[in-house]
């Protein structure tokens, strides 16, 4: 009975961040569509010019539905995005749709990449310093990984563009491939392209394992010193067996539910990342349509982003709820 009742408690609290997580998205957009009005200048000049007259101006704005009311336009608008169509790029001349699927593309490799080394990482990383707790080499580990997380992350890709590029030249510090890439084979281009990731993939891994590393560690810590773990210890179980399977289960809890945290702050990382690195991704492209005043760029790329964002904190919480159910229900509700 318990049992039932608290997946029936789990289930309203993951219904409840649905719909906030619903509403959040709709708030973005009407936000985003009406911001962008507000903003001063016509960007639809660039369809036309000055010397064709008003009659070409007019024609222009017809075509785009801008002759319409505002609450017209927003009703057309807010269709299409629903629908996939978020318009026609000004400055590319091509649909935006085809620009976020090319860009898109290349911000999810190496963000996913990231995401995953970090776990896989973190995880023996964190039993290292847990068998090593108060010795010179956690304390140093513990030190460095503050500095790293506390530095931008493109003070850190400056740092390994120097020595990955510059010091010893072993791997380009910037583009997606090489010049020649449309003339080697499939093989020469995988490897060709992992080559060209290499240095963003290691920026992502090092300023995101920062955190999950310090996190994971202080959970560990904390676990091993409680009384369950005190008691098995005294029964003579290794200390090795100890720590995989009783202190780092109960740790993970706290962990994963952080990692839906870390896809928010992975993505705003990523597009930092992304612009160092002259990488074709969403940041690339939503920072050159900024200087560009090409809108209906900036809005798609603003709302993927903000919707990756708000997905990443849904995932979050329903973590939450589902591993540690005690903290979902004291702080979500």
């Amino acid at each position: 009975m318990v049992h039932i009742q608290m997946i029936q408690e789990q289930t309203m609290v993951i219904l409840k961040r649905l719909l906030v997580s619903f509403l959040m998205i709709v708030i973005l957009v009407v936000a985003i569509f009406f911001m962008m009005h507000l903003l001063p200048g016509d960007p639809f000049q660039q369809y036309y010019s000055p010397e064709l007259g008003n009659r070409i101006a007019e024609q222009v704005k017809t075509k785009f539905g801008l002759d319409k009311p505002v609450s017209i336009q927003f009703i057309y608008w807010l269709k299409n995005i629903f629908s996939g169509d978020f318009g026609f790029s000004l400055v590319y001349k091509k649909p935006v749709s085809e620009l976020i699927s090319s860009s898109i593309t290349v911000t999810l490799s190496i963000s996913l990449t990231a995401f995953i080394l970090q776990i896989i990482l973190t995880i023996p990383l964190g039993l290292f310093l847990l068998k090593h707790n108060g010795k010179k080499v956690d304390l140093l580990i513990d030190k460095l990984a503050l500095v790293i997380y506390s530095a931008p992350s493109f003070v850190v890709a400056i740092i390994l563009i120097y020595a990955g590029s510059i010091l010893t030249r072993l791997f380009p510090s910037s583009q997606l491939y090489s010049y020649n890439f449309y003339e080697i084979n499939s093989i020469e281009r995988l490897f060709d392209l992992l080559h060209h990731l290499t240095l963003p993939v290691l920026t992502l891994t090092i300023t995101s394992i920062s955190f999950s590393i310090r996190y994971l560690r202080q959970s560990l810590i904390e676990i091993s010193n409680q009384e369950f773990v005190t008691t098995l210890r005294s029964t003579g179980i290794p200390e090795n067996i100890l720590r995989r399977k009783h202190i780092l289960p109960n740790a993970l809890i706290s962990y994963i539910t952080i990692l839906g945290l870390e896809i928010g702050s992975l993505l705003s990382k990523t597009l930092i990342t992304e612009m160092v690195f002259s990488l074709p991704g969403i940041g690339r492209l939503m920072v050159g349509s900024i200087f560009t005043r090409d809108y209906p760029v900036i809005i798609a790329c603003v709302m993927i982003s903000g919707f990756m964002v708000i997905l990443g904190n849904l995932i979050a919480d329903i973590l939450i709820a589902r591993f540690n159910p005690k903290f979902s229900f004291e702080v979500i509700t």
